[in-house]
C-alpha cells in the first residue's frame, strides 16, 4: 500500500535525533451565566467557575509535550526474516490492537493476505500464519473488491470486529479499462467495511463505504478517492476516523474527518462538510455521479494536517487527542525540510494545531540512496489503554513503525515492526 504521503524509515540499530516539542493552541471552555435570583454575590459564582475549570482541564495543558527518552533504543516486534509465512507476509500499514473477548490482545500491520500478532499482552505477541482477512481481485471497479488492506479494526465487545479497508483498484492490470498500463495513472481508491464474528479469526466480504462520487476513468493519469483510513476512535457516543483524499472534480485535496453511530452500517458514515457532518458518500455506480459536490467531503486546513494522519490517540489526562503523521517539511519559515514523524493536537478532532516535528528518520518516500532504511507508517499504542482498542494513553506509551531495508536506493520486501518508547505530557508554557 502506498499513502499519499509514505514517510522513509530509520536505520537499524541507530536512533534519529530526539523527539521535539508538540503543541496544541488552547481551547476556552464556555458556561452559563449564574441566575439573576437568590442572595449569592458575584464572588460564590466565581468561585465555583474556577472550581469547575479546575477539574474540567486536570493537567491544565495549553500545549503537549511529545518526545522520546533519550535511554529509548528500538524494539522488534515482527522480523520478517525468521516470521514470515510468505514473502509479502510484510507489515504495510500502521499498527492497530483491540482486546478479545478472552482478555488476549490482537495486533494488526498487515499487507493484503492480512494476518496478525495475538497474546496475553500488547507486551508479548506472537505472529500466526493464519490469513483472516483478504479481497478478491475483481475485475469490475464497481465491486470495490480488487486490492483491500485491512487498516482500521475496531470492537465493543472483542467478538465482533468491524474494520475499514483501504480498497485499491489496479486499473494498470486492466489494459481494457486503462490502455497506458501505468500503475499511479489508474489507480482509483474506496474505503469499504468488513466484518469479523469471531474475534478476528476471519473476516466477510468487504462493503462501500466511501469514496469520491465519479466512476473509474483509465484516462486521468493520476491517482483519486479516499485513502488510508486512520484508527476509529469513539467521542461523545460517536465513532471517528479519518482518510486522506486526493482532489478530483469537487474533492478537493486533504485530510477528510467522518463519523457513524453504527458500526455496522457501512451507509451510515458522515463527512464534515466544513460546518457539520453532513456529506454521504454516494455509490457512483448504484447511485450516478449526479450534483458531486454534495457528495465530497471538506479537507481540514491542510497547514495544521498536512500529511495522511496514520494515527489518532486521546491523552487521558489532558482529553486532548494527538495525530500522528509521517512526512516532510520544514520546523519553521526559513529552515530545511525535515523527514520524520509529526504531530499535531485537538480538543475535538475538528480544530487542530500546528505540526510539531516528534522524531527526525528518513522515510519512504524520500527517495534517497544515503540510507540503508526507511521508516513509515507512524502509530501509537500503549500497553495500558483503558480502551478496548487502544485508542488511548495516559503518557507512557510505545511509538510503532514499519521498517524497510533498502537495495539499489529501492524498499524491499525485508520490513520489520518495530517500536520506540513515547512520552505525551501536558507542557504548562501556556
Amino acid at each position: 500500500m502506498r499513502l499519499p504521503f509514505a514517510p522513509t524509515l530509520p536505520l537499524r540499530g541507530s536512533l534519529p535525533p530526539p523527539l521535539r516539542r508538540g503543541g496544541l493552541e488552547g481551547h476556552a471552555a464556555k458556561f452559563p451565566p449564574p441566575s439573576s435570583g437568590g442572595g449569592l454575590g458575584w464572588w460564590h459564582y466565581a468561585g465555583i467557575l474556577l472550581a469547575t475549570l479546575l477539574l474540567a482541564t486536570p493537567s491544565h495543558a495549553a500545549d503537549l509535550r511529545v518526545s522520546v527518552p533519550t535511554d529509548a533504543a528500538l524494539e522488534t516486534v515482527y522480523d520478517h526474516r525468521t516470521q514470515a509465512c510468505e514473502d509479502w507476509d510484510v507489515p504495510d500499514a500502521p499498527a492497530r490492537a483491540w482486546r478479545a473477548a478472552d482478555g488476549s490482545v490482537r495486533l494488526l500491520a498487515a499487507h493484503t493476505r492480512a494476518r496478525t500478532l495475538s497474546g496475553p499482552s500488547l507486551n508479548e505477541l506472537h505472529h500466526g500464519c493464519r490469513i483472516v482477512f483478504q479481497s478478491a481481485k475483481r475485475d469490475d471497479p464497481a465491486r470495490f473488491d480488487d486490492m483491500g488492506w485491512l487498516t482500521s479494526p475496531y470492537t465493543l465487545d472483542g467478538a465482533t470486529v468491524y474494520g475499514l479497508v483501504h480498497n485499491e483498484y489496479h486499473g494498470h492490470k486492466r489494459r481494457d479499462l486503462c490502455p497506458t498500463g501505468d500503475y499511479m495513472a489508474c489507480w482509483w481508491n474506496a474505503l469499504t467495511l468488513t466484518v469479523s464474528h469471531d474475534g478476528g479469526e476471519s473476516f466477510g466480504p468487504a462493503r462501500y463505504v466511501a469514496g469520491v462520487p465519479y466512476r473509474f476513468r483509465g484516462d486521468l493519469g493520476k491517482r483519486a478517492g479516499l485513502f488510508a483510513p486512520s484508527n476509529i476512535v469513539a467521542r461523545d457516543g460517536w465513532y471517528y476516523a479519518m482518510a486522506f483524499a486526493e482532489g478530483i472534480g469537487a474533492q478537493k485535496r486533504g485530510v477528510c474527518l467522518m463519523r457513524t453511530r453504527d458500526l455496522g452500517d457501512p451507509a451510515s458514515w458522515r463527512a464534515w462538510d466544513g460546518r457539520d457532518f453532513t456529506v454521504r458518500f454516494r455509490d457512483p455506480y448504484t447511485q450516478g455521479e449526479a450534483d458531486p459536490a454534495a457528495s465530497v467531503c471538506a479537507p481540514l486546513p491542510p497547514d495544521r494536517l498536512p500529511f495522511t494522519v496514520t494515527s489518532l490517540v486521546r491523552h487521558t489526562p489532558s482529553g486532548l487527542y494527538v495525530a500522528v503523521m509521517a512526512g516532510r517539511r520544514a520546523e519553521r519559515k526559513g529552515a530545511d525540510p525535515v523527514s520524520g514523524v509529526w504531530v499535531s493536537t485537538s480538543a475535538d478532532l475538528i480544530g487542530w494545531s500546528a505540526p510539531r516535528l516528534a522524531w527526525a528518520a528518513p522515510l519512504l518516500t524520500d527517495k534517497t540512496c544515503a540510507v540503508d532504511e526507511t521508516f513509515y507508517y507512524p502509530a501509537i499504542l500503549d500497553p495500558d489503554a483503558r480502551s478496548r482498542n487502544f485508542e488511548d494513553t495516559d503518557g507512557k506509551a510505545w511509538l510503532y513503525l514499519t521498517r524497510l531495508a533498502q537495495k539499489n536506493c529501492k524498499p524491499t520486501r525485508d520490513r520489520d515492526l518495530v517500536r520506540i518508547m513515547i512520552r505525551v505530557e501536558p507542557s504548562q508554557s501556556g
